[in-house]
């Protein structure tokens, strides 16, 4: 069962919030794609079904950007109320986003354009569709070396 991206991305910044940990609207995006990447390799299955696209700062959820650009670089604050997510993609999603903490938001930015999703789709133009099968190929191909 796929979420929505905004449900996704409401767990996102709780979670990074109850580990102490500040996230903004440009770390918030990368976190979505390594989370739709790493659901997307245990499950086969997208985590969201949104759009993703191939902006100039890396992977961005259009839907999620709107929603939470007004906060600009600063702390996401939410008091939404959260989907219940599935104890397995939770898990899935806690174990990936524990793993980025130990990168600035920069250095998530410098990774996913070094990555052929990103590439490819940026090269057909700026905010080009970053497909979920681009993704899952790249991300096995990574995982089977």
């Amino acid at each position: 069962m796929a979420y929505s991206a905004l449900e996704i991305a409401k767990y996102v910044i709780n979670h990074e919030h109850n580990n102490g940990r500040e996230i903004s609207n440009l770390r918030l995006q990368k976190l979505l794609y390594f989370v739709q990447a790493k659901v997307l390799v245990e499950t086969g299955d997208p985590c969201f079904d949104d759009v993703m696209e191939a902006w100039d700062y890396g992977p961005v959820v259009p839907v999620v950007y709107h929603k939470y650009k007004i906060y600009g670089s600063w702390d996401i604050q939410i008091s939404d109320v959260l989907v219940d997510i599935e104890d397995r993609i939770r898990t899935f999603i806690d174990a990936m986003l524990d793993y980025c903490r130990n990168y600035p938001t920069y250095q998530l930015v410098e990774i996913t354009h070094k990555q052929d999703p990103w590439i490819q789709a940026h090269q057909r133009g700026t905010k080009s569709e970053i497909r979920p099968s681009a993704i899952k190929r790249y991300f096995l191909s990574k995982n089977s070396k």
